[in-house]
């Protein structure tokens, strides 16, 4: 695309018009799709008798409950994060640094809201939740373009 002619410091990194929503929407499938197969891994009990049918109420209410909960805590602290990221990473062409830092930020910020716990289930949910953005912020890597620091991005249609 030309990128190679323009000078590092000079230019930016511009996304496609829905590259935020695809992101997005691939990061939180991802890491919905991996708690439900988690949570179906963990929850078949072959051996369990099971004689009354509210255990797989209650087992369909709790995984609910985690889609619910997953998708919104996506959409509120996801969708913002990816927007600053975004926008702190402009100036950085490299798309690797990107996918590197969208898997970094989300799990140092939850790393401390865990109180920085060692338990291998609390590092797997921190470490998928960043491994998620990172494949999100890899999906869109087909949608930059990097432009000129003083020119408007053209948008592809």
């Amino acid at each position: 695309m030309g990128e190679e002619n323009l000078p590092a410091e000079k230019s930016r990194i511009a996304l496609g018009n829905l590259a935020l929503i695809k992101g997005w929407f691939v990061a939180t499938a991802l890491w919905l799709g991996a708690v439900t197969v988690v949570y179906l891994l963990t929850s078949l009990d072959p051996f369990a008798a099971r004689s009354e049918q509210a255990s797989d109420i209650n087992a369909l209410g709790f995984w609910l409950m985690l889609m619910i909960w997953g998708g919104a805590g996506a959409l509120l602290l996801g969708g913002p994060l990816a927007v600053v990221l975004g926008l702190l990473l402009r100036p950085v062409r490299r798309q690797w640094i990107h996918v590197a830092v969208f898997f970094a930020a989300p799990a140092a910020i939850l790393w401390p809201w865990s109180e920085f716990s060692t338990d291998l289930p609390v590092l797997a949910f921190i470490l998928s939740v960043g491994a998620a953005a990172a494949l999100g912020r890899f999906s869109v890597r087909g949608d930059v373009e990097v432009v000129c620091a003083g020119r408007p991005a053209r948008h592809r249609r």
